[in-house]
């Protein structure tokens, strides 16, 4: 090594001596070396960049390079660099490629690709980076990426064909790390595909437009699919107009309004009416935020069809007007019995004026109804939400007449009344009307849940499914509901879920599994299945319900946590020293094998008692001052020493390292302690 480094120095000196540069035989003459070995260390400068060649005639004219050499850059760059020749031995190799394969250069410098440790660091990629290396000697240039899983990391690689001075071909790899890359663009895609999914699959309309310098409304800058399928425009048509183009001229006025709202507070609320291409209203409510986006000021509107809540008011006008001119008598009255409310019919009926009536309670009115009665009916009300029952009313000319009722439980905030028809047909109506409301309440719960929720009659035939098992199965909700359960889910899921759905149905009683589902896009997840009965008057199982919740991070955690207990019970089984768990108390919670060896106790002699007790007298005010450091004054952990007590009486010393453990809330859990045996290094000491 001495030698091949003073040769190559003498080469070099001698060619910095005559810059006009040397033939190998000027060379050989000065230096005194014989012709070959002169030839063997010229081109290995020649190689590596430090010296340069040019053709005399026929002559071979040497100097030294007046380039920085080609190694000396790449050592300097943070890519992974290696250059190899014709034969595939490694000429260069820079410092980070050589800490990556966990190296030195000049280990591998020299040698065949495939005799160092380059094979064994890319593992099962290395026969397609070798041959890729093999084509870029032949002149051909390649690309590619390499996941390394044994290192969790990921690299992309070019393999350039070059030319060595001396005219030898050979080729170049540079790898780039591009592990965290790949992480960014999984988030960012994760990201972007769940922004994708909530503003796609809303219920309602959603659109970003722009705003002019004065904060006039722009041009739309996107817009989701509900407002496309809503207003009948293509995603291209929509992009191309501003929210102005959609609002029927009646609703001009109120949009200016809600326009100046924005501008001063940022925000604004209304209600418009918007135009479909073919002309038909649309009346909708209007949620719009100002921001700043990418330095310009944006608008974001929520726009939610409201077509079927106008109808609903519509709706109750008429109702109220129906139920003020109604043939039937409607009474309204509090848990008290009081009238609140009556209608012209229930005047007429009874023979009072309204004012008369609004005087009265229902004991004035029936004659049959006592407090005691009335305080049972309150409470049924209650509990039921609704009665119907028959009783007799007393008129004002004294005439009792028999009267059928149905009373509905109505809460708004902390009132309480009783809504009551007498003998009105519109009653039906009336409950049919609030068990649709109650449907509706629940229907919102649902869809609003991050649970999938289903429910799946005697046929195995999909009666309901909520937006967030629709979006896992990658259906719309509307295509699913009276279709075969069995047509979502693989063979093998659906007859597992069957069994399930049949023992409901067979036993009455529910049933909860756990198991795993892959989605329509390949990944694994658990989920938590909860099968519920729904029966009707009979008693008899109708359908069932479902509840399934994803518990894939818990299953994944709970399995982290199996495995890290498996390795710590390992190394605690076959530990030399002594490993104990105590409790805040410090009482064993747990002990290894290793205290028979080093103390002589069988483990479960000493287990839920407490350590305090096996540590010799004088030892322990040291031992409780030193617990008492990390329990209190926020150290993590205390090495002590002191003597336990062997089985058969005698002291030994240890060092013991101990550490607390804290839950959540920073209350001690237990600690966690580890002593060895240096009674043989006190004596060697002493």
């Amino acid at each position: 090594m001495a030698l091949r480094r003073e040769i190559t120095a003498r080469l070099t000196a001698l060619l910095r001596e005559n810059p006009q540069g040397l033939s190998i035989t000027e060379i050989v003459n000065k230096i005194e070396i014989n012709r070959n070995t002169a030839s063997r260390y010229l081109d290995n400068l020649l190689i590596s960049g430090q010296v340069e060649m040019r053709h005399f005639g026929m002559a071979k004219i040497y100097r030294l390079s007046e380039r920085l050499p080609v190694s000396s850059v790449l050592s300097l760059s943070s890519e992974f660099v290696m250059q190899v020749d014709a034969g595939l031995r490694v000429v260069f190799l820079n410092m980070p490629f050589a800490r990556l394969i966990g190296t030195e250069e000049k280990e591998v410098t020299g040698k065949n690709i495939e005799f160092t440790k380059i094979p064994s660091f890319f593992d099962d990629n290395f026969p397609r980076l070798l041959a890729s290396i093999q084509e870029g000697v032949s002149g051909t240039e390649s690309r590619g990426d390499l996941d390394l899983p044994a290192c969790e990391r990921s690299f992309s690689y070019r393999v350039v064909p070059i030319v060595f001075s001396a005219g030898q071909k050979g080729a170049s790899l540079i790898l780039e790390d591009i592990t965290e890359r790949r992480r960014s663009e999984a988030l960012l895609r994760e990201s972007e595909e769940k922004f994708r999914a909530l503003f796609n699959n809303a219920s309602d309309m959603i659109t970003l437009h722009a705003l002019t310098e004065n904060l006039a409304q722009g041009h739309y800058l996107e817009v989701n699919d509900v407002t496309c399928r809503k207003l009948k425009y293509t995603r291209g048509e929509l992009l191309g107009m501003s929210p102005r183009d959609l609002v029927a001229p009646d609703s001009l006025a109120a949009v200016n309004r809600s326009s100046r709202t924005l501008r001063e507070e940022g925000h604004a609320t209304s209600e418009a009416v918007l135009l479909t291409k073919d002309g038909q209203r649309i009346p909708v409510e209007i949620n719009a935020h100002l921001f700043d986006f990418k330095g310009k000021p944006v608008a974001l509107a929520i726009i939610r069809d409201i077509t079927l809540r106008k109808q609903a008011e519509g709706q109750l006008h008429l109702m109220k007007t129906s139920i003020e001119s109604a043939y039937d008598e409607v009474f309204w009255m509090d848990m008290a019995g009081n009238f609140v409310f009556v209608n012209d019919a229930a005047c007429q009926e009874t023979g009072y004026s309204r004012e008369e009536l609004m005087a009265m309670t229902v004991f004035d009115l029936d004659p049959d109804f006592s407090l005691a009665r009335w305080e049972e009916s309150v409470a049924d009300l209650r509990k039921n939400k609704k009665q119907f029952f028959q009783t007799r009313h007393r008129r004002k000319d004294g005439v009792i007449i028999d009267v059928e009722i149905g009373s509905v439980y109505v809460a708004r905030g902390k009132e309480e009344f009783a809504f009551c028809f007498v003998r009105d047909i519109t009653e039906r109506n009336r409950i049919e009307a609030a068990l649709k409301e109650s449907e509706a309440r629940y229907r919102s719960l649902a869809e609003a849940s991050q649970d999938m929720i289903f429910v799946v009659d005697h046929d195995d035939r999909v009666l309901y499914v909520n937006r967030r098992a629709a979006d896992f199965l990658h259906v719309v909700p509307d295509t699913i509901i009276g279709q075969p359960r069995s047509r979502f889910f693989p063979t093998e899921v659906s007859a597992g879920q069957l069994m399930g759905l049949r023992q409901v149905f067979s036993s009455g009683e529910p049933v909860r599994t756990e198991s795993p589902m892959t989605t329509p896009d390949g990944e694994v997840l658990w989920f938590d299945h909860a099968l519920m009965p729904i029966s009707d008057a009979t008693g008899s199982v109708t359908s069932v319900l479902g509840v399934s919740r994803d518990i894939t991070k818990r299953v994944a955690a709970e399995r982290e946590q199996r495995i890290n207990e498996e390795k710590n019970r390992f190394i605690a089984e076959h530990s030399v020293d002594i490993i104990h768990r105590l409790d805040p108390e410090c009482v064993l919670l747990y002990t290894s094998p290793s205290v028979k060896t080093l103390l002589g106790y069988e483990p479960e002699e000493v287990l839920g008692k407490p350590v305090l007790g096996m540590i010799h007298p004088d030892d322990l005010p040291g031992v409780i001052q030193d617990l008492h450091a990390i329990h209190e004054r926020g150290k993590q952990i205390t090495t002590s020493t002191f003597r336990f007590r062997h089985r058969d009486g005698q002291y030994i010393l240890f060092e013991s390292t101990t550490r607390i453990i804290r839950d959540q809330d920073g209350k001690v859990k237990e600690f966690l302690n580890i002593s060895r045996d240096i009674s043989g290094r006190e004596r060697e000491n002493s």
